[in-house]
């Protein structure tokens, strides 16, 4: 069972991700380049990137459908940062917003790296017991 402090942390770091993906759309970090809501095509790939683990790696053995649910969701992840690098590349979003959204999916993707991290190390002392 999760300890409330580890609900709390995942959440607001979870939060703190998705406020600065919505910075990264409203803030003006270029006279040039004016602000738009293009960075928030990256939000969609935190939405998007579970969902092939989820249908296809059910399974507990390492069967073919499992390791083209982990490679999908690889390369959803790769999206998630690529997009700003994009967007920036073609004048679309100035820098500052491009690294914004770069922050914003280190810092989503961290927490659930991190969280995956926690369950497991809380799973490996229930399995030292046997």
């Amino acid at each position: 069972m999760m300890q409330p402090q580890v609900i709390f942390v995942v959440a607001f770091l979870s939060t703190v991700a998705i406020v600065l993906s919505i910075l990264a759309c409203t803030i003006n970090t270029s006279s040039e380049i004016p602000a738009n809501w293009w960075p928030m095509f990256a939000v969609a790939t935190y939405a998007l990137a579970p969902f092939p683990v989820v249908i296809l790696g059910k399974n507990e053995e390492a069967s073919q459908l499992a390791y083209w649910a982990h490679f999908t969701t690889g390369w959803i992840v790769a999206v998630s940062f690529g997009i700003p690098c994009i967007l920036t590349h073609s004048a679309v979003i100035a820098i500052g917003n491009c690294l914004i959204s770069l922050a914003s999916s280190l810092i989503f993707y961290g927490t659930i790296i991190g969280l995956a991290w926690w369950q497991a190390s809380e799973n490996a002392d229930l399995y030292a017991l046997y």
